[in-house]
């Protein structure tokens, strides 16, 4: 294809899109609308997720290491369990530090429990946090096989219903957003159709005086692209903007501010593409398959 050509098709859809405003706007409206609803639920469902993880991230397995184990044998198994591919964090806790910690967050803890200093019956600990609570019974096999380890602190009905749950959210996430997509693409693609239905008088002409389909076929295609382009755009910048003062918002408020939210870098690296690619594909097909209704004459 000749440059001149294709300027020339750039040209006819830039052109088509001024003289047709108010169906290029109809549109581009509709696109925007659509795409900005299934990406506003996609980062929901990306945050639901990120709060289920933090929440994992927070539960620890936590296992009390055999009174005759020495320092140098602890820091040893500590790096051990450290190595495993399944852990993500270990840390330890001196005897001491866990009495004093009942005895503080306790009232009256000095009172009932105050002697214990003089012969402490707690013994050292590792809290262990796992990449992935998937890994928890496995992981409770392990640490029970383990000498030095004398007792393990069982969460695994915690456990399993955090796995369960966020799975459930994950499914129905995907459900939902795949449905609204469908809708989406479904909506974006009449509203299509029916700004190219409303020129077939215009393609009827140019198919009369001996244009090829493909002639006539470019500048829509251009013109879907450029609405979609545009549709997707538009939606995501605003999202991404809009993002940071929801946040904002939501800090201020004192009995929310426990939630910890996704860096919006991070989860709009991801849909800002999402969004103009789709908006860009849907004006394509839309725009592609619509004409070739009317190039049948």
């Amino acid at each position: 294809m000749k440059l001149r050509t294709i300027r020339h098709y750039i040209k006819e859809a830039l052109r088509s899109l001024v003289l047709n405003r108010l169906m290029s706007f109809a549109s581009v409206l509709t696109v925007a609308s659509c795409i900005f609803i299934v990406t506003m639920f996609y980062v929901i469902a990306e945050n639901i997720d990120y709060f289920l993880e933090q929440i994992e991230g927070n539960l620890s397995i936590t296992v009390f290491i055999e009174e005759e184990v020495l320092f140098d044998s602890m820091i040893t198994l500590r790096e051990r369990i450290l190595a495993m591919p399944q852990v993500n964090t270990v840390d330890f806790t001196h005897r001491e530090d866990a009495l004093e910690g009942q005895i503080e967050g306790m009232e009256g803890g000095e009172e009932a429990f105050g002697s214990l200093r003089y012969n402490n019956p707690l013994r050292h600990s590792f809290e262990i946090t796992l990449h992935n609570l998937r890994y928890y019974d496995e992981m409770i096999v392990i640490l029970r096989e383990t000498p030095e380890i004398g007792r393990v602190a069982d969460i695994g009905d915690t456990a399993e219903i955090m796995v369960t749950v966020r799975g459930v959210v994950r499914f129905a996430s995907f459900v939902l957003i795949a449905v609204l997509a469908l809708i989406a693409v479904v909506l974006i693609m009449n509203t299509i159709r029916i700004t190219v239905s409303s020129r077939q008088v215009e393609i009827g002409i140019m198919k009369y005086v001996g244009a090829t389909d493909w002639f006539i076929r470019w500048p829509f295609v251009i013109e879907g692209l450029l609405i979609g382009f545009i549709g997707g755009l538009i939606p995501a910048l605003i999202g991404r903007m809009g993002y940071g003062w929801v946040v904002g918002l939501i800090d201020g408020i004192a009995w929310l501010n426990f939630l910890d939210f996704m860096p919006g870098e991070e989860v709009f690296a991801l849909v800002i593409p999402m969004a103009v690619g789709l908006g860009v594909l849907i004006g394509l097909a839309g725009s592609a398959i619509s004409v070739r209704k009317y190039l049948k004459v």
